[in-house]
């Protein structure tokens, strides 16, 4: 027994980083915490105060006479003086808990947003995170405040209990402790229950998330043509459906039992009230107690009660606000996998040549390698190209490039100088990627490629060179607002575009980057067979003395390469020129040999 009450104890202590929640909050906003908890005693100061006087005035009530006229009056204008400035304070507490609220809030919504920024892509691979990422954003950013404000109710309602105690202890003794005793148990049931429906929503989780995402499927747009062309929308409606139904019922039951629980404990303290007055009515019986006594009680002891009651609560909120703020602390405490090295060096400033040396690679939670004994020479100004089956491991290969992983074994090489001495911002300023599953940014189309080069001042100049070699420029001239048109239609006066256009605008923000490696992952995949042509015949004079790797699926998009690495499940199975390949047996020909033979049944 001792055991299992050290073990609720121990874990009652870690849900609450009451001193961590404060020192967050502090250090936000000192002077609104200050001006609050000042406000607090100023507040509990005046309402004893006006009790004081209040009591005293019944004293001279009691006792009243003609020449006592002038000192009554006196007491009434104290305690109404007390009175209107305990109002004032009240007032004045509120305004300044909802700055320092709002200050808090804003600060924690940012520091989610900067947290999910600095992770590795690795976290994103990751259902952990997004369970832990899912709980810090339902916690909300106004629990850490909320936590300083329950301190701040409970801490105004300690002061007004000891202010209405003595008042109570002063009339018997055994009535303020008494009522304590009544009042206790629906404290302790309210954190039971927050305890359990804490466990509850830790379990539930990733069924929330799934939710989430079915929610998601049924309003997005980027679904919407799939869910009606497959008939799909019912389905998902029915299993979103069944899921909230599910939590909803498993929540109430909590509620249930929580609210069952509270009745019986509701009960016990109104009990526990009402026996308080008739003990204090008996004493006026009996004799034992005054008239001002019985009068003093029954302004003071309705107080108390709902004072004691108010303070159970913010316990109870204090000690579940406390439980959420853990959610929050969480996800803060994560750190990044891949960081700077404690002296890093600058990027080489000459031609470079990136070399894939002998590289490994399984993912954080996968027991197979993907990728094993890579090695790949980038040269600049030169087009390399990589080819493979699906599930081959190029998309792999690429996040190495791009450092949002780091080998498990061997190395990149910038002019033999492994990648992880250099900072990590430096680095991906180097390296412009078009993914196969691009951003279609609901910016205007100057910012979609302005985004290519965010660190460096606006140059329109170059916006319209970079949309111009990707064939953007084709189409954007021709919106009413050009450059300045908003990009698809979640906003305003928004624009939709093909898939097609969208890739070239994705294409034209890489070109913008002055970045040394540029990397198209099937970045030509949308365009018609006109534009893929034209782009890459002209690739070689846009990328300059730049490095360029193509991955492609289309022998248009990689038989002008320089050279070309075959990966078959995770290894480089076939290198070699274009004409060199696809005469040799291997995967290079089984995928283009087929397409080659067609395009010269038609020219002949």
């Amino acid at each position: 027994m001792i055991d299992s009450f050290a073990q609720k104890f121990k874990k009652l202590k870690t849900n609450l980083n009451i001193k961590r929640t404060l020192g967050l909050v502090w250090s936000v906003a000192p002077k609104s915490t200050v001006i609050s908890i000042s406000m607090v005693i100023v507040e509990s100061a005046l309402f004893f105060c006006s009790l004081y006087f209040l009591k005293i005035l019944i004293d001279k009530l009691a006792k009243v006479d003609v020449q006592n006229g002038k000192d009554i009056f006196i007491y009434v204008l104290l305690a109404a003086i007390s009175a209107v400035l305990y109002a004032v304070s009240k007032s004045i507490s509120a305004y300044t808990t909802e700055i320092q609220a709002a200050k808090v809030s804003e600060f924690i919504d940012d520091k989610i947003h900067e947290s999910a920024i600095k992770l590795d892509l690795s976290f994103y691979e990751s259902p952990a995170y997004f369970d832990i990422l899912k709980r810090a954003k339902e916690a909300g950013p106004e629990r850490p405040n909320a936590v300083v404000t329950n301190l701040i109710e409970t801490l105004k309602n300690l002061m007004m209990l000891l202010a209405l105690g003595s008042v109570i202890l002063s009339i018997d003794w055994f009535l303020f402790p008494l009522l304590v005793l009544f009042v206790l148990p629906t404290m302790l049931v309210r954190i039971k229950f927050a305890e359990k429906l804490h466990s509850w929503r830790m379990k539930q989780t990733s069924l929330e998330r799934k939710s989430v995402y079915l929610s998601g499927l049924i309003t997005s747009d980027t679904s919407a043509k799939d869910v009606r062309s497959l008939r799909i929308g019912d389905y998902l409606r029915k299993l979103y459906l069944n899921i909230r139904l599910m939590l909803l019922s498993e929540k109430l039951t909590i509620s249930k039992k929580s609210m069952l629980n509270e009745i019986v404990t509701t009960i016990l303290a109104t009990t526990g009230f009402f026996a308080c007055v008739g003990y204090i009515a008996n004493g006026v019986i009996t004799g034992k107690t005054s008239v001002g006594d019985i009068t003093l009680f029954l302004v003071v002891f309705p107080q108390s009660f709902n004072h004691l009651q108010a303070l159970a609560a913010c316990i109870s909120k204090l000690y579940q606000n406390n439980i959420f703020v853990t959610s929050i602390f969480d996800l803060f405490d994560l750190k990044p996998v891949i960081t700077d090295k404690a002296n890093t060096i600058a990027i080489p400033k000459e031609a470079t040549n990136i070399l894939v040396n002998n590289v490994s690679f399984t993912y954080p939670h996968g027991k197979k390698p993907v990728l094993k004994n890579i090695n790949i020479n980038i040269p600049s100004g030169k087009i390399i190209a990589i080819v493979g089956l699906n599930g081959a491991g190029k998309t792999t290969l690429i996040k190495l490039l791009s450092r949002l992983y780091d080998p498990t074994q061997g190395s990149i090489d910038i002019n033999n100088i492994n990648i992880k001495n250099f900072s990590l911002n430096d680095y991906h300023k180097e390296v412009s990627v078009v993914y196969q599953d691009f951003g279609r940014y609901n910016f205007s189309a100057e910012d979609n490629i302005k985004f290519g080069n965010i660190d460096a001042e606006h140059d329109k100049i170059k916006i319209i060179e970079a949309a111009k070699n990707s064939g953007a420029d084709l189409y954007i001239n021709n919106f009413p607002d050009g450059y300045q048109t908003m990009m698809g239609r979640l906003f305003d006066d928004g624009h939709e575009v093909s898939i097609g256009q969208w890739q070239k605008l994705a294409i034209a923000r890489a070109l913008y980057s002055p970045a040394r490696l540029l990397i198209l992952d099937e970045a030509t995949s949308a365009l018609d067979a006109f534009s893929e042509r034209e782009f890459f015949q002209s690739l070689r004079t846009r990328i300059g003395d730049r490095a360029a790797l193509i991955i492609s699926h289309r022998v248009s998009a990689v038989e002008h390469a320089d050279y070309i690495y075959v990966i078959s499940e995770g290894e480089i199975k076939q290198e070699g020129s274009h004409n060199k390949l696809i005469n040799e047996e291997g995967d290079y020909a089984l995928l283009f040999k087929k397409d080659i033979d067609t395009k010269n049944q038609k020219k002949n």
